[in-house]
């Protein structure tokens, strides 16, 4: 097990830009449609019409959807990744989407030193929790998640049963 990386202190975040958004939709709905399969929860033609759906259901007027943020965490200036926010998932909860970090950037602390601007603007919209859910095989967010102080409200398993010839 290899120690955890020393904390970064010069990461900001700032909002995305409509020049940004087609590249980080487009990102997302891939990400998202990875996190179903590595999941086992469907097969790969049902998943893409899933992330598609679902991405456009929460999504109706893209960057400038009411109640959501958009995120780019930066070190030194560079973006090193995104976040996407809905606030008032539930009464006072911020739910977040995604918090991606570029994979060149990973295992360097830059997800937990972006954390905090999440954090702040769940309380700059009002409300005074921010959950995530972790997808099964998301080894790196479950361990991130709880070393950050968050703890696990809800957890479910699944089994894919054969179906019967009959």
């Amino acid at each position: 097990m290899s120690s955890p990386p020393e904390p970064v202190d010069d990461v900001t975040a700032r909002p995305m830009t409509q020049a940004e958004y087609p590249d980080w939709l487009a990102s997302e709905k891939a990400s998202y449609a990875g996190d179903i399969i590595r999941a086992g929860a469907l097969d790969h033609e049902e998943t893409v019409l899933k992330s598609d759906r679902d991405i456009a259901q929460l999504l109706p007027g893209g960057l400038a959807t009411p109640d959501n943020t958009f995120l780019v965490p930066a070190a030194a200036g560079e973006p090193i990744g995104t976040g996407w926010l809905r606030h008032g998932h539930l009464p006072g909860v911020t739910y977040g989407y995604s918090l991606h970090v570029q994979e060149r950037h990973r295992g360097k602390g830059y997800g937990r030193a972006a954390m905090p601007a999440g954090e702040g603007a769940t309380l700059a919209a009002g409300d005074s929790t921010l959950m995530f859910t972790v997808w099964g095989g998301n080894e790196v967010a479950m361990n991130l998640y709880p070393s950050a102080g968050y703890r696990v409200v809800e957890e479910m398993r699944s089994l894919t049963l054969p179906r019967s010839a009959a």
